[in-house]
């Protein structure tokens, strides 16, 4: 894992799977602007409002990408849907500056009894599958 990664679902970071249902709600047409750093300028029903994303980079890529037509957001101003084409991309976004990252710093170490378990089972699953004339 790198420390770049985030781990954060507070709004302006990851999407976690439980707000799936969100995603049905109402949505309305947008148009949106990179400001600076994390804050992008979003406009909506001839109103303006500064809104943020942990990684802009990411949702600058994906703006970049995007069909003009193809940019909408969630009524309630949570979610972002932006359409590429094949790919319909999601982000989370707050309306207040955000919270930092939550990183994992240092990859956790794996101790040696549960590695070698784990090489057992796997050499093991491999050998069932060659028996079974599947390769693995």
């Amino acid at each position: 894992m790198s420390a770049i990664e985030c781990y954060s679902f507070h709004p302006g970071h990851n999407l976690h799977h439980s707000k799936i249902d969100d995603f049905n709600k109402p949505r309305m047409p947008i148009t949106i602007s990179h400001v600076m750093n994390n804050a992008f300028l979003v406009s909506f029903k001839e109103e303006s409002e500064y809104w943020y994303h942990h990684m802009p980079h990411r949702l600058l890529e994906a703006l970049f990408n995007s069909h003009p037509e193809g940019i909408e957001a969630t009524e309630d101003k949570r979610f972002i849907f932006i359409y590429t084409g094949g790919l319909i991309l999601r982000f989370n976004m707050a309306q207040e500056t955000i919270s930092n990252c939550i990183q994992v710093t240092k990859n956790p170490e794996v101790h040696p009894v549960v590695a070698q378990t784990i090489k057992k089972l796997n050499a093991e699953n491999i050998k069932k599958l060659i028996e079974r004339g599947i390769s693995g």
